[in-house]
């Protein structure tokens, strides 16, 4: 198995290569990364109702979206990502706790406490340190999962939304979980220790993994990914299932309710009502997103009014 690291910090650049070596490749991988900050969405997801997007727009957090379903992760400098890319003989028989197996026993011997959820999870004094999923292509397979090493678990905490009752749709919604680091449970852990050590475990396991770079002819097909796809508002917040947002602002005492109707990211329909009065300003302000993307850096664009600006102050923190 080819043992590649890669060198960026992008994480739309990380997963391009994954799904690049998934399905352009014939040779099993096991690929590591670490992501600057970000939010990666499961595949089926509805971002925006995920992501804390005030938090992460305060904070210069990114979105992005992966190949593979399940729910949505947090990831920054202190999150090792792992992915195993190859080929398998039945699609019925793939067992991501097989696949994975090698990484679950090595961190095992750092911290023999560990254990295994039923949901392949990587579970310590309780709470998690790892999440899971999969993708399949034809003959090929994408196992990969998160390792909180010495992860901002306060920004975790921020990044990923708790309030998800504004919603109605059928995405697939996450499942929130008590996380920790591993490096709670031994100083010594950090990431540099497990790249450094990773290798040398699977020779002494007698699995053979070999030390290799990116092929030059993937770079130009994984710039064009990620150009095309990954970093595109298209990808990471139009694909979704439609879903119905519903809310409400106080305006000079007046509560105004709206309700959403969002089909692939577009608001195509808005509806409004309240007890009071409204001006035809602040109607024609609601008004004006149907039409629109719906995720925080289109509506943030959109508010650009001085007429009505405490009004968009107010109304674009309720949006999300």
């Amino acid at each position: 198995m080819n043992f590649l690291i890669s060198s960026s910090l992008d994480p739309y650049w990380n997963l391009a290569t994954e799904e690049h070596l998934l399905k352009n490749s014939s040779e099993d991988y096991l690929f590591l990364y670490v992501n600057k900050p970000c939010v990666v969405v499961g595949k089926h997801q509805i971002a925006q109702k995920e992501v804390n997007s005030p938090f992460i727009l305060a904070n210069n957090i990114l979105v992005a979206r992966r190949l593979s379903g399940g729910g949505a992760v947090y990831h920054d400098e202190g999150n090792l990502n792992f992915s195993y890319i190859q080929s398998v003989a039945i699609s019925e028989s793939i067992s991501y706790k097989k696949i994975t197996e090698s990484i679950f026993t090595f961190l095992k011997h750092l911290v023999p406490e560990l254990s295994l959820s039923e949901r392949n999870d990587f579970i310590l004094e309780g709470k998690k340190i790892s999440g899971s999923a999969m993708h399949i292509y034809k003959n090929r397979v994408l196992a990969h999962g998160t390792l909180l090493i010495d992860c901002n678990i306060t920004n975790l905490s921020l990044s990923l939304k708790a309030n998800l009752d504004r919603y109605t749709d059928k995405s697939i919604a996450s499942k929130k979980s008590t996380v920790m680091n591993l490096c709670e449970a031994s100083k010594k852990i950090n990431i540099d220790y497990i790249l450094a050590n990773l290798q040398d475990f699977f020779v002494q396991e007698n699995r053979k993994l070999d030390s290799c770079l990116l092929p030059e002819s993937s770079i130009i097909p994984i710039r064009n990914l990620i150009q095309t796809k990954y970093s595109t508002e298209e990808w990471i917040f139009d694909y979704s299932p439609r879903y119905i947002y519903q809310h409400h602002v106080v305006f000079n005492n007046s509560k105004i309710s709206y309700k959403l109707e969002v089909t692939k990211g577009i608001i195509e329909e808005v509806s409004i009502e309240s007890e009071d009065s409204i001006s035809n300003n602040i109607l024609l302000e609601i008004k004006r997103l149907q039409g629109q993307k719906h995720n925080i850096y289109a509506i943030k664009k959109l508010f650009t009014s001085q007429k009505s600006r405490d009004f968009n102050n107010i109304l674009f923190a309720s949006l999300f």
